[in-house]
């Protein structure tokens, strides 16, 4: 008896709290109940054998008493005195033998109700709430860790001492260069067999969004180690500078990296930082991400896998008329030369003048959810209620350039600022255009709770010219060239329960100039230097992945090139916050300008890629485990003009794991 005894004290405790916030205050006192204490007797009589007593007494500070035991309204406040009471009563007025039993499990409800705030006046929901008092602050970010493995990543197509060799973006290994397999040491390193290279890597990403005021927030993203490959800076200075760590074998501890130190970048790279402001419009000003549809085109690079993002320094305005979105921005893409000096710490550089400024306007119309609101009812209308779902944009970018610094020029003002060499830095002339328009539409549909489809295309083109692609001031003859480029994107899902069924395919056009242009070789000029006319060749946005090896690191990118790729996943379990599963995609591609190719052929490969996943969204866990098979085509086979020493294409195999913790 002793438990249920227990339990009716803290039923009878709650019910003369609640009595004691409800009743009229007597003259003198506080509203809300006595500042002194609070006591309430009870008579209880179960049938006939047994009787209990109970006396209660509650001191709650006067301070609080006003803030936790206010008087409700008149309205809500027979109701709540009358629900508790006959929760009371019908708790208490059990049979003794129910209160060692179903009586237990009706006042540990009653009592973990009031515990959560949903009953007693609803203090807890009072509490929730309160608004927000500013400024405050919001931690978004995550921590990634990536480790790869590739086998026969050069595609074999590497002749060491052949500079000319080599017809993939992922290099041989280091044994393999000309030096390490010269006459004299090929026993010592060389052996022109070497096929594996392998790493793992990490990056802290912080994003802190600051809200000044419900209208004011400032937004930074900050990298930390920003794929720091692990081992790649020890504490270790070199040839023997340090007495203590004469060689690298030595060394005992990991250094920060340091730009023109120890690697090329700093330990910490400021990637966005910006305001907006929010009344009845948004205005948001600073170095921010580039987003758009799919992301072929502008993509922020905010994947958990993403590797690069477009930031652009923008002023952008965005508002709504009459149901759609109207964005228009102003995009500082160069400044060309500032006053920006080495021997000047502080201060505020000046742009020295618009000529060689590159200048960048962009104007998107589009319908899509963007408020918390708006998101809400859009997952109500699909998901609850299997409303079909349409979202459009059509986007698109003026960018014009009088004037370029000069090869020289430009060096000179990276090197030295601009003051100390203003009489130095020469003009050339550049006079380009382009316009760049995109289409982006979206359909989702939900047929019942567990199943579905969505579509989602972008397409998008560049049109323009450049009166003059030449790099020295004074150039007798201007070279000009002649922009049409276009490129496409299909992504399309059905999703039967835990089993979905997806199909992605892409296009964009080739230039007959060889190379594809992005990691290989620049395109403005022909192999035998005479100029490439029309440059026709759409790259996808880096950050647009579509397998592990051929296009994301082989060539670089989709560029030159059809492809189709049906996948399927299947989720073991799906719950609300774990998912495990496996994923298999199958990926063929062609080229759309064979003689583009370094073995001048139309078959770019055939890639399967199969990926384990766990995510714990909970706890903001991810684990991915991919490999990736790639049997590569005609197109890069090695065929050089003098057709000796030909080298054909072979198999390539990765094997990537990631983890992220993300917050």
């Amino acid at each position: 008896m002793n438990g249920a005894a227990e339990r009716v004290s803290a039923a009878l405790f709650f019910c003369a709290v609640h009595r004691s916030g409800s009743r009229e205050a007597a003259p003198g006192e506080p509203a809300g109940g006595s500042s002194d204490h609070v006591a309430a007797v009870a008579d209880v009589r179960p049938p006939a054998r047994r009787r209990v007593r109970v006396s209660l007494t509650f001191r709650p500070p006067a301070a609080r008493s006003r803030a936790c035991f206010a008087r409700p309204e008149h309205g809500m406040q027979r109701s709540r005195r009358l629900g508790l009471l006959l929760a009371c009563v019908a708790t208490l007025t059990v049979a003794p033998q129910a209160l060692a039993g179903e009586g237990d499990d009706a006042l540990d409800k009653l009592l973990d109700k009031e515990a959560d705030g949903r009953m007693f006046g609803g203090w807890g929901d009072r509490l929730t709430e309160r608004p927000r008092s500013y400024p405050y602050v919001e931690h978004h970010g995550y921590f990634r860790f990536r480790a790869d493995f590739f086998h026969n990543g050069h595609l074999g197509t590497v002749i060491p001492g052949d500079g000319n060799s080599g017809t993939s973006g992922i290099p041989a290994p280091l044994t393999e260069n000309e030096y390490n397999n010269a006459s004299d040491i090929t026993t010592q390193v060389g052996t022109e067999d070497a096929k594996v290279i392998s790493s793992a890597n990490i990056r802290f990403r912080y994003q802190p969004t600051f809200h000044v005021s419900s209208a004011l927030r400032i937004h930074a993203t900050f990298d930390i180690l920003d794929n720091l490959v692990m081992g790649s800076t020890p504490d270790f200075a070199g040839n023997s500078a340090r007495y203590d760590v004469p060689l690298v074998a030595f060394a005992g501890a990991a250094a920060p990296p340091s730009s023109g130190v120890n690697g090329f970048s700093d330990s910490i790279r400021v990637k966005e930082a910006y305001g907006e402001w929010q009344p009845a419009f948004l205005l948001r000003v600073g170095r921010q991400a580039s987003e758009w549809g799919l992301g072929i085109l502008a993509n922020g690079g905010r994947d958990v896998d993403s590797d690069f993002g477009d930031y652009t320094d923008r002023a952008l305005l965005l508002f709504k008329l009459w149901g759609v979105y109207v964005s228009a921005a102003w995009d500082y893409v160069y400044s060309g030369a500032i006053t920006d000096d080495p021997t000047q710490n502080f201060g505020q550089p000046k742009d020295l003048g618009g000529a060689d400024d590159v200048n960048q306007y962009v104007l998107a119309f589009f319908q899509r959810p963007l408020s918390e609101k708006d998101k809400a009812e859009r997952r109500a209308a699909v998901y609850e209620r299997f409303e079909p779902a349409f979202d459009w944009g059509v986007y698109g970018v003026f960018r014009t350039q009088s004037f370029d610094l000069d090869n020289t020029a430009y060096g000179l003002w990276r090197k030295n600022g601009g003051v100390s060499t203003y009489d130095d830095l020469g003009l050339v002339p550049r006079d380009a255009t382009a316009i760049i328009p995109d289409l982006w539409l979206r359909y989702e549909q939900r047929f019942d709770f567990s199943s579905g489809i969505k579509i989602e295309l972008e397409l998008a083109g560049i049109l323009g010219s450049v009166d003059n692609v030449n790099f020295a001031a004074g150039a007798s003859a201007p070279s000009s060239r002649d922009i049409q480029q276009f490129g496409g994107a299909l992504e399309m899902q059905l999703n039967l329960d835990r089993l979905d069924i997806g199909l992605d395919a892409g296009f964009a056009t080739g230039d007959d100039a060889e190379g594809f242009g992005i990691l290989d070789r620049a395109t403005l000029v022909n192999p035998d230097n005479s100029p490439n006319t029309k440059l026709t060749a759409f790259k996808f946005d880096r950050d647009y992945h579509t397998d592990l090896i051929l296009f994301r690191e082989v060539i670089g990118g989709v560029t030159n090139a059809v492809y189709i790729k049906p996948w399927i996943a299947y989720d073991l379990f799906e719950g609300p916050e774990d998912t495990l599963g496996f994923r298999l995609d199958l990926q063929y591609a062609q080229a759309l300008e064979p003689l583009a190719t370094p073995g001048n052929s139309s078959f770019l490969g055939f890639e399967a890629d199969v990926r384990a996943y766990f995510y714990d969204t909970a706890a903001g866990f991810k684990l991915d485990v991919e490999m990736g098979f790639l049997l590569p085509g005609g197109a890069f086979n090695y065929r050089p003009v003098d057709n000796t020493n030909n080298r054909d294409a072979s198999f390539a195999f990765t094997l990537q794991t990631r983890l992220t913790m993300q917050f």
